[in-house]
């Protein structure tokens, strides 16, 4: 799927509203581990700043947002953004909007405390994200990958994420949490990393 179609596909699924890309992921907050509650530490004098990657309408952005982080946002799909900044407007909440892909977008060294990726998959994109990071900063992920050793894939990557891949595209972060299981057709992996 090109740039262009990844598009429309996004935009689509945003302008249908399904209700699974609202609210904030289990693994973010609220399951068995909560990433967040274990390992991003509540105490800080200053605004920390997050960066949520293919962010769609806000699920974890929001959320952030609504705890004193300051959050930029990217997305490829404009209905993802345009909901996001009527959402943030209505939740009286400040946000960094981009429209884009991910792999485009202009990463600068140590800049965030935080960056999320859920659920986009581009092996490009990590080297960019540890170096993004400051020292001390957390990546938290969770993304498909291909559970079985078939020939055929399950996913709509035609490389997609490998079991036990993860933690080899970052090699710049300790894992504090990695942990991969089989979901219906394929696998998802959970991962926490600190720089």
């Amino acid at each position: 799927m090109n740039s262009e179609e990844g598009k429309a596909h996004w935009d689509l699924k945003y302008e249908q509203g399904l209700p699974s890309l609202t609210e904030p992921d289990p693994f973010f907050i609220s399951a068995y581990i909560s990433a967040y509650e274990k390992f991003v530490p509540e105490s800080s004098p200053h605004k920390r700043a997050a960066l949520d990657l293919a962010g769609g309408v806000g699920r974890h952005a929001l959320w952030l947002a609504g705890r004193n982080w300051r959050v930029t946002v990217v997305d490829l799909s404009d209905v993802a953004i345009r909901k996001l900044g009527q959402a943030a407007q209505e939740l009286d909440v400040k946000l960094d909007l981009l429209v884009g892909d991910a792999s485009e977008y202009k990463f600068e060294p140590a800049r965030f405390d935080l960056i999320l990726l859920f659920y986009h998959f581009d092996r490009s994109l990590f080297p960019k994200i540890v170096s993004a990071l400051k020292p001390g900063g957390l990546l938290i992920c969770k993304m498909s990958l291909r559970w079985d050793s078939g020939e055929s894939s399950t996913t709509a990557s035609a490389n997609p994420l490998q079991r036990n891949e993860l933690p080899s595209l970052v090699p710049g972060l300790d894992a504090l949490h990695h942990h991969e299981r089989p979901v219906r057709d394929r696998g998802v992996v959970e991962f926490v990393g600190r720089k």
